[in-house]
């Protein structure tokens, strides 16, 4: 296996894909969601806090529909709602999460401590020029973000949003279950465990772990799929050993 080559190619696919043009970025095919997302960093917050166990499109949306249905996101306000008023609404066809009852709960949750220790504004967890690693650790004060959730937002933040942050060295790949399958089935890791999968990234790519992130997931998303694989279209193809036997 040619380690480097693979890397190269992946910083290559990872590249091709990320943006520093808040225009050009889609997080969602709902153009209006994403101009929320982009104008509004509660939204995004929300999307980070809604993005588990549905697809990303899905959660990305989900500030735009609540925007929608409450007339804001407006964590003051927000803040003063019944939880169970919040659940009903995150229950509305389409719902804004499956799992509306946790949903509401979290959203709710985060607006207080954002209200609290944020001036209400999502902007200003990350808006000191932080180093990566302590604004990872902001994002994990909040209920429902862990290594996942935060390493994502901060990968997106300083990637294709660029926010101003210190030390991308400390910024680590996501315990996604699309990136730990693509780590093990090229070889990167032989079993997988989160300490296994960031220490590899750290290891592989030391100025930039996170780079790694971004085209592991879409990957493992569009062609290293769990079962019946598209190795063929892979944009790794010639150099991937593809273990498969890894799932």
């Amino acid at each position: 296996m040619n380690k480097q080559a693979i890397i190269d190619a992946l910083l290559d696919y990872g590249i091709q894909h990320s943006t520093e043009k808040k225009d050009d970025i889609c997080f969602t095919p709902n153009n209006e969601a994403n101009k929320l997302i982009l104008s509004d960093s509660n939204a995004f917050f929300f999307a980070v806090l809604l993005d588990e166990r549905i697809g990303a499109e899905r959660a990305w949306e989900g500030p735009y529909l609540l925007n929608q249905r409450i007339g804001h996101i407006d964590t003051k306000l927000i803040a003063k709602m019944e939880e169970s008023e919040l659940s009903q609404i995150c229950a509305i066809k389409p719902e804004i999460h499956y799992e509306y009852n946790k949903a509401a709960k979290r959203i709710k949750e985060a607006s207080i401590l954002l209200n609290s220790k944020y001036d209400s504004k999502a902007e200003n967890i990350w808006n000191d020029n932080p180093r990566t690693d302590d604004l990872q650790r902001r994002f994990e004060e909040f209920n429902g973000v862990a290594q996942k959730k935060s390493s994502m937002a901060v990968n997106i933040l300083v990637r294709d949003l660029g926010v101003p942050c210190r030390g991308k060295r400390w910024i680590d790949v996501s315990d996604d279950a699309h990136v730990r399958r693509v780590f093990q089935r090229i070889g990167f890791i032989a079993n997988y465990s989160q300490k296994a999968l960031i220490e590899s990234a750290r290891v592989l790519h030391p100025e930039y772990p996170g780079a790694l992130d971004l085209p592991c997931w879409l990957i493992g998303r569009r062609y290293c799929r769990p079962t019946e694989p598209d190795c063929f279209s892979c944009p790794i193809d010639s150099y991937c050993p593809k273990q498969l036997n890894s799932t």
